[in-house]
């Protein structure tokens, strides 16, 4: 005597629908899945909702391994995500290695004039109270050779120094215009002036770690080289922090980072050997040659902050999806 299977359980989809039912518009996707699509790799349609996700409000959180989002081209500095759409938009964070070369020259046209004010406010005086203090040094007697090492040392010093006054300032005007804002030398180097300690301090500190690396056998100066000229600015200009957190920003992408910084090495070299034979060849040797070589070396300057920062914020937003170019101008005001 045979009997009839017993009915069906009352499911999700109603009395009646079992897991061997064809699934219909009403019931979705049969299996032992149905009704938690989330659950099913191999039968959830991630497109059945549309544009918008499930909640049909644009909610759809792409991970690692979903596809960019709309208007992003190319290779992407890590797993697209749902700010990957404003990163390419984004006036200093790169998503690839043209982009960072698109943002890099964008800082360069953008911010020429406020950092060639500054430039001009800093680097050139201190060049020249410099060259005034390598001179007394340079007439010096024998009999008093340590006061003139003394001398050029203080020299080297102030050219230190006011370097990394300049370059404070330029980070400041650059994060502040790629944001939108209209800002001026004055209050640029007014910021640095109030961030210099903590510039002279970790920049000595990195100075004397490069010079410790290349000692041990070079490679380790080459790796701090890359991980300072990075993030160490940035770091101590945005975050406040100190050269522990320029590792963990740049180890993980680090690879990446030496190339783009190799690359804009080589740009830099190549620029600067092509002018140094034409300037040589029109002027010869002299002062007026030197000069007009100093001039026609600002842009090499200006876009070297330019890949501080560029490279800075790119590898923030890669850390943390949520970093964009405002988020960093509001940090330079904390």
């Amino acid at each position: 005597m045979s009997t009839s299977p017993p009915a069906p359980p009352d499911g999700p989809y109603g009395r009646g629908a079992a897991p061997s039912d064809p699934p219909t518009e009403a019931t979705g996707p049969a299996g032992p899945y149905a009704g938690n699509p989330g659950s099913d790799p191999a039968g959830y349609d991630p497109n059945r909702f549309g544009s918008g996700g499930p909640s049909g409000t644009g909610a759809h959180h792409l991970g690692p391994y979903d596809t960019p989002p709309a208007g992003l081209s190319g290779p992407y500095d890590g797993p697209y995500d749902a700010a990957g759409a404003v990163a390419q938009g984004d006036p200093l964070i790169a998503t690839s290695f043209s982009d960072w070369w698109s943002k890099v020259i964008g800082v360069l046209t953008r911010s020429w004039q406020p950092l060639l004010v500054i430039q001009i406010a800093t680097v050139v005086p201190g060049m020249i109270v410099a060259a005034i203090v390598a001179g007394a040094a340079a007439s010096q007697s024998t009999a008093v050779s340590i006061g003139g090492a003394l001398l050029g040392l203080v020299g080297g010093l102030i050219v230190f120094v006011v370097a990394l006054l300049a370059q404070a300032a330029s980070v400041y005007v650059v994060g502040k215009q790629a944001s939108g804002e209209e800002v001026g030398a004055g209050p640029a180097l007014s910021f640095a002036a109030g961030r210099a300690l903590p510039l002279l301090g970790w920049g000595i500190l990195a100075a004397i770690l490069i010079g410790v690396g290349f000692i041990l056998l070079v490679i380790p100066g080459i790796y701090l080289i890359v991980v300072f000229a990075a993030s160490l600015t940035g770091v101590i200009m945005f975050e406040r922090a100190g050269i522990g957190r320029t590792f963990s920003l740049v180890n993980p992408a680090f690879g990446q980072t030496l190339g783009r910084l190799l690359s804009f090495a080589l740009a830099a070299l190549v620029y600067s050997a092509i002018l140094g034979m034409i300037v040589g060849v029109i002027f010869r040797e002299g002062f007026v040659g030197g000069l007009v070589y100093n001039v026609l070396t600002l842009p090499v300057t200006f876009a070297s902050v330019g890949v501080a920062v560029v490279t800075y914020a790119s590898l923030r937003h890669r850390e943390n999806p949520e970093v964009t170019t405002r988020t960093l101008a509001a940090e330079l005001d904390r």
